[in-house]
């Protein structure tokens, strides 16, 4: 049986690694508009109706307009990311991104040894400050550690300044940590410069087109794009990581997959993005 020193160990690491910034169910919007709009067309004309001058004459039919189809920005913006036979190209794609601001929501399991946390978030990605509110859980064995059914446990809100507050005992303050939302744009283009062999071809994410990415990427990937996180896991000694992300046509994040090793300890963080839709304000919590 794991040693209770040990297993506290190992859940300060894991509560490192489970703090995802977003919001709770309750706090999220419910099913935000997606950013993807559908493309609007323009209704059939209907027959232009045409006077009778006598009684006697014979009425004529004027032919049925054919409707022009006008793209929507979104649906003009999506092709540009995608292949003339419809895949996905994933570099025009996270170009297309790296433009475009949008808000998700965001379920992610950290798993390693005998614990598990959860994490549930709101957060704007590829804005200038990545921004949101979080609710998290994590349990060893069965037994919670944090948070819990029940128990909404400790929420962290990054506002939009970039100021990161901590809920603690019905208290907030404020913590120095300000990357608790990863660049997960900054981690797809990370795995694009590992080569040809990183691109696996597209995929179906439960019933959206995705491009699959794939790769190791070394530790130092990841201190511009996630720099606490680069610390922690320098720190434990660790040189590589592997990363498997799936982007859609507009370049936005909808799985995320990353696999790792602390002291002898697999670790893995992994989960999906939903609700994709306009950057949501996020204020000091109250």
């Amino acid at each position: 049986m794991m040693r209770r020193s040990t297993v506290l160990a190992v859940a300060a690491t894991a509560a490192c690694l489970a703090a995802l910034v977003g919001c709770d169910d309750d706090t999220a919007p419910a099913a935000p508009p997606s950013v993807s709009a559908t493309a609007t067309s323009t209704p059939e004309s209907a027959p232009t109706p045409t006077a009778t001058p006598t009684p006697t004459a014979t009425p004529s039919t004027t032919p049925t307009a054919t409707p022009t189809v006008t793209p929507t920005a979104t649906a003009t913006a999506t092709a540009v990311a995608t292949t003339a036979g419809g895949a996905i190209d994933p570099e025009k794609a996270l170009a297309l991104a790296e433009k475009s601001p949008y808000a998700a929501t965001q379920d992610f399991t950290t798993e390693g040894g005998p614990l598990s946390a959860v994490t549930k978030a709101r957060v704007n990605l590829n804005a200038p400050v990545r921004s949101g509110r979080l609710t998290e859980s994590m349990s060893a064995g069965g037994s919670d550690l944090l948070g819990g059914t029940g128990d909404d446990g400790p929420t962290v809100v990054v506002t939009d300044d970039g100021t990161t507050y901590i809920k603690s005992g019905g208290s907030w303050r404020t913590s120095p940590l300000g990357d608790r939302i990863p660049d997960y744009h900054g981690y797809a283009k990370a795995l694009l410069g590992v080569g040809p062999s990183a691109r696996k071809g597209m995929e179906d994410c439960d019933g959206t087109p995705c491009f699959h990415l794939s790769g190791t990427l070394d530790i130092e990937r990841m201190k511009v794009v996630e720099p606490e996180q680069y610390k922690l896991f320098k720190g434990k000694g660790v040189a590589a990581f592997q990363l498997d992300q799936w982007i859609d046509a507009q370049g936005r994040t909808v799985r995320y997959d990353r696999r790792t090793e602390l002291r002898g300890v697999p670790m893995r963080t992994h989960g999906t993005f939903r609700d994709f839709g306009p950057v949501e304000k996020v204020g000091a919590p109250v």
